[in-house]
């Protein structure tokens, strides 16, 4: 995955995405533990969302280092697979590892709907698949 770093006053475009990648080592409960992903787009008035200038490389930590910011182009690719789920106060997700290797969450009830209308062997959904704005789009 070859990733370009964000410069300040960057326009992105259609189909490109700020990023953000948590580095994680070691085993998380039963399964391994995979780098954390957050993409956003700018504010309507082209500022960058708050929480995801505030998300930082180690969110237990007392230190805050910064995490680079990409610029993450989105695209319709095979090789998504579920990690996990979780259960938040007003919504419910599902945690998918992006064919590049981070994971992303998306609508836990949104992924439920893909179950119901594709293949997935062994935690891997069939077919090529995009984020966006928190789901998995199908190419059609």
């Amino acid at each position: 995955m070859e990733l370009r770093l964000y410069e300040e006053g960057y326009q992105l475009k259609e189909n490109e995405y700020l990023l953000k990648i948590r580095l994680n080592t070691g085993y998380r409960g039963q399964h391994q533990s995979v780098s954390t992903g957050f993409i956003t787009k700018f504010n309507q008035d082209g500022s960058m969302p708050i929480s995801f200038k505030e998300w930082d490389a180690n969110r237990w930590s007392p230190e805050k280092p910064e995490v680079p910011i990409y610029i993450h182009e989105e695209n319709y690719r095979s090789g998504w697979k579920l990690h996990s789920w979780r259960f938040g106060k007003s919504q419910n997700w599902a945690s998918v590892i992006h064919p590049n290797g981070f994971t992303l969450e998306i609508y836990l009830q949104q992924f439920l709907e893909i179950i119901e209308n594709n293949t997935i062997i062994n935690g891997e959904i069939m077919g090529n698949f995009k984020w966006e704005n928190r789901k998995l789009i199908k190419e059609k």
